[in-house]
């Protein structure tokens, strides 16, 4: 457990420093702005705008707009000390230019954004479009003045660091950076095995899932694009379009095989086969056009329907019996909270917050338990069917003539051994354990398989199944007497049912009654 405390560890200190970042290098304020609409205004005319306006929040908000924003703030301002670096805290902004006063009439000019090769950005090492204050001159203007144009989201804080401050950023956002690779990379190698190992085609779409998100994460977070490519434009803003797009797709796909909607929810599996498909189309369309407000539209409007869909469709089939899913609603649980920040803040209904920004990124390594899980459970049903199988080995023995003609209870006191196993039964209650086997019986009382076997089959006539499902039955009967309030499926769980369906099945085998049958019949006695 040392690497999940260091990466919780990682995502806290990751948090913290963001949220003192945030608030105490925040100078977005400081800023007055105009929306340039008709795309007239450049830095010979700037000063013949006649109105400015202050910026009263603690981020620029601005979303999906076509308008060129300008900034402006004073040289003079004793906050905006040279050396210190401006960090616009949004990666995909596509054009940013720094016009710096270096005479009454004239500007020095600083770009950065996807327009430009990273490695000709102002700050270069610097993670999102950043500028370093120049040193001003003694016969500069009175303001100096940025140009922002972008067709991707422009709502975001403006900070002010000093040299140390933005070192530490950038190595505490690295170190999570991969972490985040670290953990994705786990995840990929874990449902690429149980795609092969196990035959579940559904984890195979999984895989695609992990990729696809771990490049946008990267892409949205990271670095490593840029480290490859230092001399490529424009790549970016489109690059996180197209991972989501095709991420939804995979994880739509995922989702229908795991949890099976084609059979127990039809109507449910045609809207994520819409949904996936909508992706994919959505994927194509990010690629051949510029249209990107209306795809991250398209790409949020399809989460909205789809988190609340996923996760009431996977709460219904584990009241079907599904008990597995468990960690999958937890994990969509997490989506649904974070999910929501995250497409609020996309959409302009709310504004820039650390929990929209980073939240979905560290809540998708989360699914890493969820993936730890089902290999677990995997294991657990490969050991119940090897009990299973030698269950069924030990009955088809018990039926044949002559059976046990070398009995495995020579010299054994049965009946002692008998007492035990119904006093272990009734005292312990271990069949309300969904995984109760043979094994763990044989262990309890003290014989090998075999012997338990014969004990079972030979002395009770019973196999071991149906002796275990004895006692379920007698507890469920009981359970159904005295909690009529109680639903179904909690007592199919309650009495070490794997489902409602097998309970449903062994009970009417036991007594002719469905379980609402035998209920209703209790309240006609009373």
């Amino acid at each position: 457990m040392m690497w999940s405390k260091s990466w919780f560890f990682l995502c806290l200190s990751l948090f913290i420093c963001n949220c003192s970042y945030f608030y105490e290098n925040n100078i977005t304020d400081k800023f007055e702005f105009f929306e340039d609409r008709n795309h007239q205004i450049d830095i010979s005319t700037i000063k013949q705008i006649p109105e400015w306006n202050q910026v009263k929040e603690n981020s620029v908000n601005f979303y999906y707009t076509k308008n060129i924003i300008w900034l402006r703030a004073p040289v003079s301002d004793p906050s905006f000390k040279p050396g210190s670096i401006l960090s616009f805290e949004w990666r995909v902004l596509d054009h940013i230019t720094l016009y710096y006063p270096n005479s009454e009439h004239s500007y020095a000019e600083y770009k950065s954004g996807d327009n430009f090769p990273k490695s000709t950005w102002a700050v270069p090492e610097a993670l999102n479009p950043s500028f370093r204050i120049p040193i001003p001159s003694h016969s500069n203007g009175k303001f100096f003045y940025i140009r922002l144009q972008s067709s991707s989201l422009i709502s975001f804080p403006i900070l002010l660091l000093n040299e140390n401050e933005f070192l530490n950023k950038i190595l505490i956002e690295s170190s999570a950076n991969w972490s985040i690779l670290c953990f994705s990379g786990v995840m990929l190698i874990i449902s690429i095995f149980c795609a092969f190992a196990f035959r579940l085609h559904e984890f195979f779409y999984y895989s695609i899932y992990v990729i696809t998100n771990t490049l946008w994460c990267n892409t949205q977070f990271g670095n490593s694009f840029h480290s490859f490519w230092p001399n490529a434009i424009w790549w970016q803003g489109k690059a996180i379009l197209f991972f989501l797009s095709v991420g939804i797709a995979a994880s739509f796909q995922f989702t229908r095989l795991f949890l099976e909607t084609k059979t127990k929810t039809p109507f449910v599996d045609k809207i994520l086969a819409t949904l996936a498909a909508t992706g994919l189309i959505s994927a194509f369309g990010i690629l051949t056009t510029e249209e990107y407000s209306f795809f991250s539209k398209v790409i949020n409007l399809t989460y909205i329907v789809s988190i609340p869909l996923i996760l009431l469709t996977g709460i219904k089939v584990f009241l079907m019996g599904e008990k597995r899913i468990i960690f999958f609603l937890a994990s969509w649980g997490l989506y649904f909270f974070f999910g929501y920040i995250t497409i609020f803040y996309h959409l302009g209904i709310t504004n820039y917050s650390l929990l929209a920004v980073y939240g979905p990124a560290f809540a998708f390594q989360l699914d890493l338990f969820f993936l730890l899980f089902n290999l677990f459970q995997k294991y657990q049903d490969l050991i119940l069917n090897r009990n299973n199988i030698l269950e069924r080995m030990f009955a088809l023995e018990a039926g044949q003539k002559n059976k046990y003609t070398k009995s495995k209870l020579v010299k054994i006191d049965y009946n002692h051994f008998l007492h035990k196993l119904e006093l272990w039964m009734k005292e312990e209650k271990p069949y309300l354990d969904e995984k109760l086997d043979l094994e763990k019986t044989a262990l309890a009382i003290g014989l090998n398989i075999q012997q338990t076997s014969e004990l079972i089959n030979a002395k009770l006539e019973l196999s071991f199944r149906s002796y275990v499902n004895s006692y379920r039955i007698a507890e469920a009967k009981q359970i159904l007497k005295t909690n009529p309030e109680l639903s179904i499926i909690s007592v199919a769980f309650a009495t070490g049912f794997g489902s409602k369906s097998s309970f449903n099945s062994e009970f009417k085998k036991t007594t002719g009654l469905t379980p609402i049958e035998f209920r209703k019949e209790m309240k006609s006695f009373r």
